[in-house]
């Protein structure tokens, strides 16, 4: 009796930069909000067509390929520097489908409720707090950390789960010692041009409306009891594999915040 044999989808680096981070006045954002060095972008070719219910196979190809293990990057086991991830034998990856359908700014519109972000671009300021490690002191952090805050419901779970909204919460939030803003500007502004840079659109022929095409997986991946990636369970520590299924490219996206689980 024969059984059907998956085909295993062939990874191939790319010479892709990204001329968001490259900029620098972007460097010397990220060096305050002590995001330098631990955000890694690194984009890829493959060979195959991509379907939504492949996510999971397609994942376990990405962190099983001996190109893509040759060309990403971990922390050391003392954290302090990024080493070659090396030859693993990924067993065991997740990957969860994230929403990626918002194509202007004004999706931020609303974070000038009252009392969270004023007409200027300043953020109001609220008594200090510890919330999961972020030490709080104002409005902005408390809607992005805790369903406590006021203004929790200015976005809905949907909205939330949006990559475009994910990538502004990871700049906001930073890294271990990261020096917050007093204004929402830079966060915007940079969080623009990421998403300008990861996604892919195309106009729809019959409606001629702009629709992105984008395919965003949020993943993790074991060797054994180890997580590479993403590392850990911290808000801040992430990794997803953005697809342009038009040009078969595949952008690993991803952040350590410092706590490894190894």
């Amino acid at each position: 009796k024969q059984w059907y044999q998956r085909r295993v989808r062939g990874f191939g680096l790319t010479n892709k930069k990204y001329l968001t981070f490259n900029s620098k006045e972007v460097k010397s954002d990220l060096q305050r909000w002590d995001l330098a060095g631990r955000i890694s972008l690194v984009t890829f070719a493959y060979n195959d067509f991509f379907k939504d219910y492949q996510a999971k196979d397609f994942t376990y190809d990405f962190f099983n390929d001996p190109t893509v293990q040759a060309n990403l990057q971990v922390y050391s086991s003392n954290r302090q520097e990024l080493v070659s991830w090396g030859n693993h034998e990924v067993k065991e990856v997740q990957a969860e489908i994230i929403p990626c359908n918002i194509t202007s700014m004004d999706f931020f519109d609303k974070l000038t409720a009252p009392g969270l972000v004023r007409e200027s671009g300043a953020l109001y300021k609220c008594f200090d707090e510890d919330i999961d490690g972020f030490l709080v002191a104002d409005e902005l952090h408390r809607m992005l950390l805790t369903e406590e805050s006021e203004h929790w419901e200015v976005y809905n779970e949907e909205e939330r789960q949006e990559l475009l909204f994910l990538l502004f919460k990871h700049l906001v939030l930073g890294g271990p010692v990261c020096q917050y803003d007093d204004k929402i500007d830079r966060y915007l502004e940079i969080a623009k041009g990421l998403y300008k840079e990861l996604i892919t659109v195309q106009k729809n022929s019959e409606t001629k409306k702009i629709e992105l095409i984008s395919k965003v997986l949020k993943v993790s991946a074991w060797d054994g009891d180890i997580c590479w990636f993403p590392g850990d369970e911290h808000h801040q520590t992430f990794c997803y594999l953005i697809l342009n299924p038009v040009n078969r490219i595949v952008t690993v996206f991803s952040h350590d915040y410092g706590k490894g689980c190894w």
